[in-house]
């Protein structure tokens, strides 16, 4: 395996004050951004779904909460019906993905995310070996030692922030070392290079990722780069044309994940009955898991196209109208479950939208589901005797477009 490039190596020490500082710029955005107000948005969503599964509205108010001048604002169709969403997202021939040419393809350029049909295929086909569950699988003890340490060092230290010290180096880590990173790379400056937060104003960090890119070597055996680089198909491209690929792997393999990963730690913390499920019931995992992402999944919406006129839930909608699927709303529909401001991981389990459906359906639910797997039960293992706890200080999940706790402050105490 090469070496690094110069400005992407470091020693692991350096490496995890680079992840550190990556969070501290996430955690800076989250705290400016609009769309991570502190109001809790589940309201209005639950208000909307009252009066109509499809509504006009403007893709400022829906990321915002708040009304932008018309002169300035972009027409958006909201949906916010579980029915109404799951029709749209597995129906490519009426509304693509290239709705995510004017928002994410400006930060990364083109990638897999605004494709469909055929190329979109192409793309899913290569990369599916490597979610596949005996790939996802391979990577359990990494995970599992990765979640150990950093809940076994918060612990020793007396307590923490679950967030900054597990949930995203945790994330962050396991993406890339599926993507192939060698050890020794700034993966916390990769991520924030990859999703804009980090000024790249001389293109050294796109170009030194190039180089790796042109030189196959780098990169692991088996990981996601390798297998695209050995496909050789002239619809993938090789070497440079990966960039966005690799930018996109980078963002939705650790955003969403360890914003779940932050939530599923609150929710376990808060209610204790999790705990004593967990304990008599091992495999209930999976439905405290899945219970946890459709009760805050943590990206509120996803955006489409429509390609052609069309009536849907008695809306005309037009050739080229902007359309906003709110995964969150959609997820707590009343007419689909019971209760569903619940977080109840003993109701009966239904799929949710919080990975999607359709052609794109979340490549990485399996490694989603590990990831959070492996934190539940380290969660307890952590604790330095069987007579303490964690006490949570933490007002829970915030955020309007991204939605999880912004801190999980926690100290160990006697039970």
């Amino acid at each position: 395996m090469t070496v690094v490039p110069t400005l992407l190596a470091a020693s692991s020490v350096s490496v995890q004050e680079d992840v550190a500082a990556a969070y501290a710029l996430v955690r800076a955005f989250d705290n400016d951004a609009a769309w991570s107000a502190a109001t809790d948005p589940h309201t209005e969503f639950a208000q909307l779904r009252r009066q109509n599964p499809v509504q006009r509205s403007t893709l400022e108010r829906v990321i915002t909460g708040v009304d932008a001048p018309e002169e300035t604002s972009t027409p958006v169709w909201h949906v916010v019906s579980f029915t109404a969403a799951e029709a749209i997202l597995r129906d490519e021939e009426t509304f693509s993905s290239s709705a995510y040419d004017d928002s994410m393809g400006q930060v990364i350029g083109r990638s897999f995310l605004q494709m469909d049909h055929q190329e979109h295929r192409i793309w899913r086909t290569v990369l599916h070996s490597g979610f596949s569950r005996q790939a996802v699988l391979g990577l359990r003890d990494a995970i599992r030692s990765d979640t150990a340490a950093a809940l076994t060092t918060v612990a020793a230290r007396g307590g923490g922030d679950l967030v900054a010290e597990v949930a995203f180096p945790v994330a962050l880590a396991t993406i890339a070392r599926m993507i192939g990173f060698p050890p020794g790379t700034r993966i916390g400056t990769l991520y924030t290079w990859a999703v804009g937060l980090l000024d790249d104003a001389n293109g050294q960090i796109s170009t030194a990722v190039e180089e790796m890119l042109n030189t196959p070597s780098a990169w692991a055996p088996d990981s996601l780069v390798a297998l695209l680089l050995g496909t050789k198909d002239p619809e993938i491209g090789t070497g440079p044309q990966l960039l966005p690929a690799v930018r996109l792997l980078l963002s939705t393999g650790t955003e969403p994940p360890f914003r779940s990963l932050a939530t599923l730690m609150y929710a376990t913390l808060t209610d204790h009955s999790v705990a004593d499920l967990l304990r008599t019931d091992p495999p209930a995992a999976s439905s405290v898991v899945q219970e946890c992402w459709r009760w805050e999944c943590p990206l509120t919406w996803v955006l489409r196209r429509c390609t052609t006129d069309t009536v849907f839930c008695g809306q005309v909608i037009r050739r080229g109208d902007l359309v906003c699927i709110n995964l969150a709303s959609a997820n707590r529909d009343e007419t689909r479950w019971h209760q569903p401001e619940r977080f109840d991981p003993r109701r009966e389990p239904l799929p949710s939208l919080a990975m999607g459906t359709g052609p794109h359906t979340c490549l990485g639910r399996r490694l989603a589901a590990l990831e959070a797997s492996e934190v539940l039960y380290a969660l307890d293992g952590a604790l330095p005797a069987e007579s303490s706890r964690w006490a949570l200080d933490s007002d829970g999940p915030v955020g309007r477009g991204f939605r999880s706790p912004r801190r999980l402050r926690v100290r160990v105490v006697p039970s």
